[in-house]
């Protein structure tokens, strides 16, 4: 086992939060060795060599970011994913990929999925994407993405302005509602065409596009879309035409589970779909967010194992 630490995950926070719980994963989990993640370049080579060395397990101690960055090294590796065995330690402040938490995965606060020996197959999100240049660039997904107002609070919640700093050292919650109200109130819909599968392109004016193979995002926002990492189908949750107050109505209601039938929602099951926009959109990818004008999603069945 190799355990991969992003000290400056959850704002700098990781490597202070690492060293309370080193010894006790030691004692449930027995031996690892440990590398630092210093850029997503370097730990691509690392990885490189682990698996030149024979090693497939492979944890990722960070937050979401950290555990995405694994997911696309592993993905563009030389060896297939599904030789791979992925867990996690959620150094993080909002480690969705460990939701639904379970009790018993807790080490001094902090969630884990180290457990290689009920390591099941896991479906992955590959995104093909442009920002208006010619060339396309690849990314993977394993928890969600998104695109309009979730990516942009995400951006938001990421940025170092001041305000979400400073409400971050009281409430992450708190955190990511006002970087959610902050993007609301300076987001306007984007008019966009969507196709699912193989059905023809429809058109929107997109208010938020959630991409899912988790329904936890952001906290405590959760979808009720009856959706399972290993599936097989991606969870397709629209939000088109909205204004700011039926956004934050919609929000509201995220905190509460409940999305399907809401007005000016639409939900789908799909295996792929494309989104095109004359305008630059936020793209989020399991909380890491770039710019783009298109974007192709496409799942891949049980391309990974993960650990329970």
């Amino acid at each position: 086992m190799r355990v991969y630490l992003n000290p400056y995950c959850d704002f700098g926070k990781g490597r202070i939060k690492w060293r309370k719980i080193e010894p006790a994963l030691r004692v449930r989990f027995g031996a690892f060795e440990l590398d630092e993640i210093q850029s997503p370049l370097q730990l691509s080579s690392q990885i490189e060599e682990a698996i030149e060395g024979g090693e497939r397990l492979f944890i990722a101690a960070g937050g979401d970011g950290t555990v995405n960055l694994m997911v696309n090294a592993l993905m563009a590796s030389s060896a297939p994913g599904q030789e791979f065995v992925l867990g996690a330690v959620g150094l993080g402040s909002s480690n969705d990929f460990h939701k639904p938490f379970r009790s018993e995965t807790f080490i001094r606060g902090v969630p884990t999925r180290m457990n290689q020996k009920e390591a099941f197959p896991y479906d992955i999100i590959r995104i093909r994407y442009r920002n208006g240049q010619d060339h396309t660039l690849i990314r993977y997904s394993i928890i969600n993405a998104s695109i309009g107002i979730t990516a942009q609070a995400n951006a938001l919640y990421n940025s170092r302005l001041p305000f979400i700093v400073w409400i971050k050292r009281f409430s992450h919650d708190g955190a990511v509602v006002a970087s959610a109200l902050k993007a609301i109130f300076s987001y306007k819909n984007i008019p966009c065409t969507l196709t699912l599968g193989k059905s023809e392109a429809r058109n929107f004016h997109l208010t938020n596009l959630g991409i899912i193979k988790n329904p936890h995002f952001a906290g405590g926002l959760c979808y009720d879309t009856c959706i399972k990492p290993d599936d097989g189908k991606l969870g397709v949750n629209l939000c088109a035409g909205m204004t700011k107050f039926e956004t934050i109505k919609t929000l509201a209601k995220l905190y509460k589970r409940q999305f399907w039938g809401q007005p000016k929602t639409h939900s789908w099951y799909v295996n792929k779909l494309c989104v095109e926009s004359a305008l630059p959109f936020a793209l989020e990818m399991d909380g890491e967010v770039v710019s783009a004008q298109y974007a192709e999603f496409e799942l891949l069945p049980r391309a990974m194992r993960c650990c329970r």
